[in-house]
């Protein structure tokens, strides 16, 4: 997708136009991700995976929390977790996201130099890294949710693609060798000297027997990086063979400039990169970079957010911590709250029978039980999960004649009794009428780091309690129903909401505000969160009522499972079913190794350190089975679909896929040696009917086991289930969820260039586009998080766009995170979705706004004969608290810059640019004291530029007109005796196009004698 679009938006409250541009063109760089047809080049992911795992296997081995054992360090790592795959599995899915992260970057800023440390972007590239790093210092600070780390991660991808880049795309190597450059990003650095505009870094590339060599093209010992066609700088024009670097890529036009080819090392093949022979050498330099920038002494991220946050960030954490925790439950006891306690034991028990043969469980139970008076507070501890279910059963409900109960006591008893860093779940349907004790409540949770999640039934407040005619207390409904939704679609407020809101935005917690129906199917989730069990979905099968009896069904055990669990529904006798070993013989049940028990029609078997092989269950009878197939394992997958690029390179799918594309399906396998094998992937929708088949084949590739397959949908899909043999050659078989709605609506969320400014309005530009054949009629929805910003509708037909803005203007220094979904007519649910965030910067650093934009050259000026007579004038203003001791930089030395002297300004000033069509595109850059910098961008041309290469320097001087106030030079060339040759040579400077549609600010051309 090679395109780039502008666009002119006024801003609301402000007196000049904003010009947002998004960059589609991808750029190229090392790969995004690992090319199986290239197993020489390293690409961003695969650096990046092998050094974090590198990383995190040293911050074990030196912080003593695994020590380091024989094998790898994916060995390593991957027995830091044990047979806790799925906390294993989250910390490789922290890192592919992490990796996501990066290549976001590489794909929606493929057009701004200074992330990928091109057009001698060096210093800006620096500080940018160095405002990554104080970002993500200010997060941690504050950061108590999953949300605010995972936007660590994001800055924390965004400075690794760019860290990575450096040794792709500067001199670095050729000056240095692998050797890395430590002081890069990194705050009181002075970096080493780096080639100025008049600089000539590189000569021009030769040719043998048609091949481009461009070994030893270099000039000079100060840093540099090449210039690439179609980013915001420009590769200054030089004459002779001495010149700039170009990037020197196949799409780069710029590398048929002087000096011609380049000094990319992004690649291992001879026509892909100039400096391919560089590749192991730079590719080695971003994997030690990037270890560096994680752990490095001192200096590393390790070092600037503390131990405890580093392993929050990548998922250093295993349920071996569970064992340290407590299982708190405060509830209240009063009359209305006998549904609501049924469905929290219902819950319960579900996630204890499940956990009850794993080692991760808390290490106590606690039941708090709360009513009116406040003396009938109560609590009880037990270290026997069964013991607490049997309390949670006995549970009287009973009294609390008014509606508000003492929530607040409760919590504090049950802060007293828990263990730290464990949670606390709330389950009351009434107000708090102690809420005086909020404070003691919040206090009490952050000193022992407890986390509270507050489920609010509401009940008690459209209940009203009467007595019968026998005199028990009844509960009938009211009229009002303070949970019920109201016309916008919102929950009418309890009174107490915002103390229990309160409470949980200072402890990192959690408020429901939910129905009793619901309430099981929460806790269960929250509690699965917090205790997760090491069972794997192997498979489920489903046996309609008139399918034959007797009917025998294989149950792959391979050797990486140590429980294998049966559940079948519906089973009453044990004459219904019979089972049997690998070996053909009958298990009998009769050791405490194999179990069966039959409760309500369901069948139950577990089988504890099952031998290898095939087992048969037999089917004795002619009832509807549904079998469902668990096991404990460390052996488990997750799956990830990849959109492709037309320049090959591959991303991370965000959103569903569109229906009838090519996609690939990558499966990462855990805790399995590389003599595994993959076979096929089979998705399943709702009813378990297969939609989809994917033949696998295993990547070549160091680090996680993963298979790909090419996958093109067209029907939803609900799970996905993996087979293949084991490295003893055993089948296995392994299933997850995987929610799939191929659609025909495709989201785009732009990228904005920066951070939002304090206070100050910024558009947010975002389309859909409609890839089918029929009309979709739409709606989207933007929020951010808790509340509807924007709701836009629309008919979009066949192969239209719709394109529109969402005006966000923060309030505070927080982070801005945007959510936009799209719902369409006919179809359930959202269909696409996107989560977008949006760091906020104070007005007080540095900043750049275009005041007047110039107009772009005209085509008569765009070639080296004429370019010169053309000039263009702009005006731009730059602001900064620190603005005298910032820095303004300009992108080419042949524009000029006209403003007062900085140490006489004093927070803003206006700068007048100018400068000739022979400069296609400017950058103006302000980078003040501590880093910040902000950057304004001219594109003066769309068109390409011609280069006239004469013998003879004579010029006759041209003839003009003036129209309409705009100065059109038509250069007539007098050819006279002596110019023995005119040759053109077309360049393509851009292959995108701007939309120019300017402000209509009065700026006109001038030419030059």
């Amino acid at each position: 997708m090679d395109e780039i679009c502008c666009a002119e938006i006024i801003m609301e409250n402000r007196s000049f136009v904003v010009l947002l541009c998004c960059f589609f063109e991808i750029a190229v760089t090392f790969p995004s991700l690992p090319r199986e047809s290239e197993l020489a080049t390293s690409s961003h992911g695969s650096i990046t995976m092998n050094a974090v795992f590198r990383a995190t296997s040293k911050y074990m081995d030196e912080s003593g929390l695994h020590n380091m054992t024989v094998g790898t360090v994916f060995y390593h790592v991957s027995t830091f977790f044990g047979t806790d795959q799925e906390s294993y599995s989250n910390h490789v899915g922290i890192i592919r996201r992490i990796i996501g992260y990066g290549n976001n970057i590489q794909r929606d800023y493929a057009g701004i130099a200074f992330y990928h440390v091109n057009g001698e972007q060096i210093e800006i590239a620096h500080n940018y890294i160095r405002t990554l790093r104080q970002s993500i210092a200010d997060l941690i600070s504050s950061a108590t949710t999953e949300d605010e780390l995972e936007e660590i991660r994001e800055k924390v991808g965004a400075a690794l693609y760019t860290i990575q880049e450096f040794y792709s795309n500067t001199n670095w190597i050729e000056l240095m060798g692998n050797k890395i450059y430590e002081d890069f990003g990194q705050d009181n650095a002075t970096l080493v000297d780096i080639a100025n505009e008049q600089d000539n870094t590189c000569a021009d590339c030769g040719f043998i027997e048609g091949i481009l060599i461009c070994d030893n093209n270099t000039r000079g010992d100060k840093l540099t990086s090449g210039y690439k066609s179609g980013q915001d700088v420009t590769k200054p024009i030089s004459t002779g063979f001495l010149g700039k670097c170009s990037h020197g890529s196949p799409d780069d036009d710029s590398r048929f400039f002087t000096a011609t080819g380049g000094i990319y090392k992004g690649r291992s093949i001879v026509d892909e990169a100039p400096h391919f022979s560089l590749h192991g050498a730079a590719s080695d330099a971003a994997m030690d970079a990037t270890e560096y920038f994680l752990i490095g002494q001192g200096r590393g991220l390790l070092s600037l957010i503390g131990a405890e946050a580093f392993r929050d960030v990548f998922g250093l954490r295993t349920r071996e911590d569970v064992v340290k925790t407590s299982l708190t439950f405060v509830i209240d006891v009063t009359g209305s709250m006998g549904d609501d306690i049924r469905a929290v034991i219902a819950a319960t028990q579900n996630i204890v029978n499940e956990a009850k043969d794993s080692v991760f469980v808390p290490e106590t139970y606690i039941l708090v039980t709360f009513s009116d008076p406040e003396r009938l507070t109560t609590g009880r501890m037990t270290k026997n999960p069964q013991t607490m279910i049997t309390w949670l059963q006995n549970i009287a409900v009973d009294g609390g004649g008014d509606c508000a109960e003492y929530a607040m006591s409760g919590l504090l008893k049950g802060i007293e009794m828990s263990n730290e860093k464990s949670k606390i779940y709330l389950c009351t349907d009434a107000d708090a009428k102690d809420e005086d004790k909020q404070e003691e409540v919040i206090a009490g949770l952050i000193a022992k780091q407890l986390t509270p999640v507050l489920l609010l039934t509401g009940q008690c407040s459209r209940r009203r309690r009467k007595r019968n005619s026998d005199g028990a207390e009844e509960f009938e409904l009211q009229e009002s129903f303070p949970n019920k939704k109201s016309s916008r679609g919102q929950r009418v407020k309890r009174s107490s909401l915002q103390v229990f809101q309160k409470i949980a935005e200072e402890t990192g917690g959690r408020v429901y505000e939910t129905e009793v129906a619901e309430l099981e199917a929460i806790v269960e989730k929250e509690i699965k969160d917090t205790f997760p069990s090491s069972n794997v979905f192997v498979t489920h099968l489903i046996f309609p009522t008139n399918s034959k009896p007797n009917e025998n069904i294989s149950v792959p055990v391979d050797n990486h499972i140590e429980t294998l669990k049966i559940e079948i529904t519906t089973v009453s006798t044990e004459s219904e079913f019979s089972l049997l070993y690998p070996n053909g013989t009958d298990v009998m049940f009769s050791s405490n190794i194999e179990q069966k028990n039959i409760l309500g029609n369901k069948l139950t078997i577990s089988i504890l350190n099952p031998s290898s092989g095939a087992w048969i269950l037999t089917r004795k009878t002619s009832k509807t089975w549904i079998v469902n197939v668990t096991a404990q394992s460390p052996m488990d997958f997750s799956t990830s679909l990849l959109a492709s690029s037309s320049d090959g390179n591959s991303y991370f799918l965000v959103g569903n896929p569109i229906m009838g594309v090519n996609y690939s399906m990558v499966v990462d396998i855990q805790n399995v040696n590389h003599n595994f094998t993959c076979d096929y992937a089979l998705l399943f929708d709702d009813n378990w009917n297969q939609v989809a088949e994917i033949p696998l084949t295993k990547m070549a590739l160091q680090g996680i086991p993963s298979c790909i397959g090419p996958y093109i949908p067209f029907n939803k899909s609900s799970f996905v289930q993996i087979s293949g043999t084991d490295e003893l050659g055993n089948s296995y078989l392994r299933t997850r969820m995987f929610n799939i709605l191929p659609t025909s609506v495709k989201l785009r969320v732009l990228p904005v260039l920066g951070d939002l400014r304090l206070n100050e309005g910024t558009n947010i530009s975002f389309s859909l586009t409609n890839t089918g054949d029929s009309t979709a009629e739409f709606i989207i929805t933007i929020s951010d998080g808790d509340t509807t910003i924007d709701v836009q509708t629309g008919i979009l037909q066949a192969g239209q766009i719709y394109e529109a803005v969402v005006m966000v203007t923060p309030g505070s220094l927080k982070s801005v995170v945007l959510r936009f979904s799209v719902a369409l007519k006919n179809y359930t649910g959202v269909v696409q979705s996107e989560t977008r965030r949006f760091s906020v910067t104070d007005t007080r650093t540095a900043d750049c706004s275009v005041l007047e934009y110039p107009k772009t050259c005209p085509v008569e000026s765009l070639n080296t004969y004429n370019c010169s007579k053309y000039v263009w004038t702009g005006l731009v203003e730059v602001s900064s608290s620190t603005i005298n001791l910032s820095e303004i930089i300009v992108s080419s030395d042949k524009v000029a810059l006209e403003y007062m002297n900085l140490t006489l300004a004093n927070f803003s000033l206006p700068i007048s640019v100018r400068g000739s069509c022979c400069v296609q595109s400017v950058l103006i850059s302000i980078l003040d004291k501590n880093g910040y910098f902000s950057q304004c961008r001219f594109e003066l041309s769309n068109q390409p530029l011609t280069i006239v290469q004469t013998t003879t320097p004579s010029v006759v001087e041209p003839k003009m007109e003036v129209v309409d106030n705009m100065m059109i030079g038509i250069v007539v060339g007098s050819v006279v005796a002596g110019i023995i040759l005119v040759a053109l040579l077309t360049v393509l400077i851009y292959k995108t196009k701007f939309n120019k549609n300017n402000s209509g600010t009065a700026v006109s051309y001038t030419k030059e004698p």
